[in-house]
């Protein structure tokens, strides 16, 4: 089976969900994805022109409640439970990278 996907494409998705990959790791990922893509393309194949569309395989029926204020918890009960608050806020990591 020739690589639907190459290394450097396998590098390049392990470093934007910012993992560190072993070689072996980056090979077998490769297997495992080329291998995914393997029988995609092969269901692609399959002829569903007979087929009537759907959204789901069952009846779906959505049932909503009414948006009713409620009682909340005690701002300091719900702070309390955090690692790290600045004031009367929960202090994240920051996820978002400056742009150079």
């Amino acid at each position: 089976m020739f690589d639907l996907i190459d290394r450097q494409e396998v590098v390049r998705m392990a470093r934007l969900a910012r993992l560190a990959l072993s070689e072996e790791e980056i090979d077998q990922y490769q297997q495992d994805l080329t291998g995914f893509l393997a029988s995609g393309r092969k269901l692609q194949q399959v002829d569903v022109s007979a087929v009537e569309g759907t959204s789901h395989a069952v009846p779906v029926v959505h049932e909503l409640r009414k948006d009713e204020v409620g009682q909340s918890l005690p701002q300091e009960l719900v702070l309390s439970a955090g690692p790290d608050i600045t004031e009367d806020f929960f202090r994240v990591p920051r996820i978002v990278e400056e742009q150079e």
